[in-house]
């Protein structure tokens, strides 16, 4: 850390004196969360068993067989599974409400031991990070794990059990009049009913803050398309979130930046939806000598602010870059719709690479003009860190760095400009 002015991460602190309250708050915590893990596990058990137990009782096909004081379950089978099934889906939500205390526990206990300075270290390589007993990071813990888990296990097992239920007890009833016959209509359209309620009920409330089904069909189609992301979105945007309001707590007036960023990389920004049609075109053009000569084209891949925003935070480089921009476009409008358009710009501009080596604002700031506490950007030196944006190399070129300032309606000073320039040269920071 280059500044005692800067707090950076993580934002959370305790004075000295407090500490036997956060220990005393870090044992509460996990006491809790270990109770809770128990309870699930013992009601987990009691649910299979019960399941057991009622599934027999539609198997039978002679009434002889089944106890006197069963009979009456036997004869309304088909009422006495909708019944079921509507306790399933009660008692499903009750599973996913205790797993979403024992998660939020959990990552009270990480969050307060490294507020107490603990960490397992060495030990990460026996016990897995995304385990409460082996994590240094909140966010590894999550609300849902995976389908084949043991949090998972109240959803298959009450899923295929009233399945189960419901087939037996609709397997002989005509449900519906069809104009035609097939035995299986009966039973069917319940079943998937009966899934896709459940898959409903449990998955959706497990979601992170800003996850989504649509994002992890995203998630999907890059897996198929070998485009590798990052995993955890949700540090991710913490992080990032965390420098934009660094900048904020600091006084870093960049608002000039914002207005020259919007003019030369996205001008439709505030009015499209993360998605250019016409700059994907652009940039497309943009790749042939003929049409950068004709039209005055710069060379460019056609991305929004929203679309260079996904692929700087969550897509590695080195890939298949028409893959890549594919899964840009689909993150694009996924975030789209977690972010405003400020918070969009704020992230952005607080988190992409301005130099090699150098990533968000903060870090350009200090290494191009030194001083970052209230630090007011005036046009020239806002308008230089736009146009090192997509120019990384740590090379000056003058023609592309005029074409850039007939694109802004912001006035820059040519000579305030140069001598920004000739500076850092100076300074071997360019070339």
């Amino acid at each position: 850390m280059d500044s005692k002015a800067e707090q950076y991460y993580p934002t959370y602190n305790f004075k000295p004196e407090n500490r036997d309250i956060v220990l005393l708050e870090f044992e509460e915590a996990q006491k809790i969360a270990n109770g809770q893990t128990k309870v699930y596990g013992q009601v987990t058990n009691v649910l299979i068993v019960i399941i057991t137990v009622l599934v027999p009782l539609f198997f039978s096909q002679n009434d002889d067989e089944v106890k006197e004081n069963l009979s009456i379950i036997k004869s309304n089978s088909l009422i006495f599974s909708l019944i079921l099934i509507a306790f399933g889906g009660i008692l499903l939500r009750y599973f996913v409400e205790l797993q979403r205390q024992i998660t939020i526990n959990a990552k009270k206990v990480v969050s307060l031991r490294t507020m107490l300075g603990l960490d397992y270290g060495n030990i990460h390589l026996t016990i897995p990070n995304w385990r409460v007993e082996g994590a240094t990071n909140p966010f590894v813990i999550k609300y849902f794990n995976g389908w084949f888990v043991f949090q998972s296990v109240p959803f298959w097992v009450l899923t295929i059990g009233l399945n189960v239920i419901w087939w037996l007890a609709t397997k002989e009833k005509e449900l519906y009049e069809v104009s035609f016959h097939c035995p299986e209509i009966n039973w069917y359209f319940g079943n998937i009913a009966i899934t896709v309620w459940y898959l409903f009920i449990f998955r959706r409330p497990l979601n992170e803050q800003h996850e989504t089904a649509y994002l992890n069909f995203v998630k999907l189609i890059s897996s198929i398309f070998r485009i590798k992301l990052l995993k955890n979105f949700e540090y991710i945007l913490y992080r990032a979130k965390l420098s934009s309001i660094e900048l904020d707590r600091l006084k870093v007036n960049y608002s000039k930046l914002k207005l020259i960023l919007i003019d030369i990389e996205d001008k439709n920004f505030n009015s499209n939806s993360g998605i250019s049609l016409k700059s994907l075109i652009r940039g497309f053009l943009s790749r042939f000598k003929y049409f950068r000569n004709k039209y005055n084209f710069i060379q460019h891949g056609g991305s929004t602010i929203t679309m260079q925003l996904c692929r700087t935070l969550f897509i590695p480089s080195n890939q298949n870059k028409y893959f890549r921009k594919i899964i840009e476009i689909l993150l694009s409008h996924w975030i789209s719709k977690q972010f405003t358009k400020n918070e969009i710009l704020n992230i952005y501009i607080s988190s992409v690479r301005y130099e090699k080596g150098v990533n968000g604002l903060s870090d350009a700031i200090k290494y191009f003009f030194g001083e970052l506490n209230k630090k007011d950007l005036n046009n020239e030196e806002a308008f230089f860190l736009v146009e090192r944006l997509s120019n990384v190399t740590s090379t000056v070129n003058w023609e592309r760095i005029k074409h850039l300032t007939n694109r802004t309606s912001i006035n820059i000073d040519e000579k305030k400009l140069k001598s920004i320039y000739e500076k850092l040269i100076s300074e071997k920071k360019l070339k």
